[in-house]
């Protein structure tokens, strides 16, 4: 019995027992994460692991923060977890990684009025780049060359754009289509030059049974998506 126990507290199974509570934060990431007007956290990726919670009998509680905590928490606090997030190499290590839930293409956008014509980020490096604190978009830019000034929020480049503060914004095409349309602003995109899914990002204190039961859940959700296809 004390082999057993002993187990499943290294499982922590016996912590989740006892009342322990998996937070699922998020940030203001339209279409996928965002606020509705009730202020419940909604989209694509929140529906995808509603869905997949429910299907596995689990549950979590969904926190909307700033990127840049929802990101860090999940790095440094048990039981915590991050979305709608990419899994790159140099994140790989940090976290258990959970989906994917949604895929996403990255894309460089400046207005439609804007004389700007490039094809590739290289051409972007002599220009002002947006993207926002902590973002894998912006990150994946830096590497190559190109100078990034960072908003803390992405919803922010929306307006940096329109007052002349930045020149171009890199970000998730959903996510440019989404928030132009919100705010009225007519965009061009200039080029593609990524696609990737993202995933939910856990700290690795996460219950084996926790990460495995809703893995499967979404594997099962996925299969059965690629069969109505």
């Amino acid at each position: 019995m004390q082999e057993a126990l002993d187990r499943l507290r290294e499982r922590g199974v016996v912590r989740e027992i006892l009342g322990g509570t998996i937070a699922f934060n998020t940030e203001e990431y339209p279409p996928y994460n965002y606020l509705d007007e009730q202020g419940s956290v909604v989209g694509s990726s929140t529906t995808a692991l509603r869905t997949a919670l429910e299907a596995a009998g689990l549950s979590a509680e969904f926190r909307l923060l700033p990127w840049a905590r929802a990101y860090t928490e999940a790095q440094l606090r048990e039981r915590h977890c991050v979305y709608s997030t990419t899994r790159t190499p140099e994140r790989e290590h940090m976290f258990t990684w959970i989906g994917p839930l949604v895929s996403s293409t990255w894309a460089a956008f400046a207005l439609e009025e804007s004389s700007i014509d490039a094809e590739s980020l290289s051409e972007l490096t002599e220009l002002r780049v947006g993207s926002f604190r902590e973002d894998a978009v912006g990150q994946y830019a830096t590497r190559r060359g190109v100078p990034i000034i960072k908003a803390s929020a992405e919803r922010e480049n929306i307006n940096r754009l329109r007052s002349g503060v930045i020149d171009v914004w890199v970000t998730g095409e959903q996510t440019a289509d989404y928030l132009a349309k919100e705010a009225g602003l007519a965009l061009r995109r200039l080029f593609e030059f990524n696609r990737v899914d993202l995933y939910l990002a856990c700290h690795p204190s996460i219950p084996d049974h926790f990460s495995a039961g809703l893995q499967r859940a979404l594997d099962e959700m996925n299969a059965d998506a690629e069969a109505l296809q």
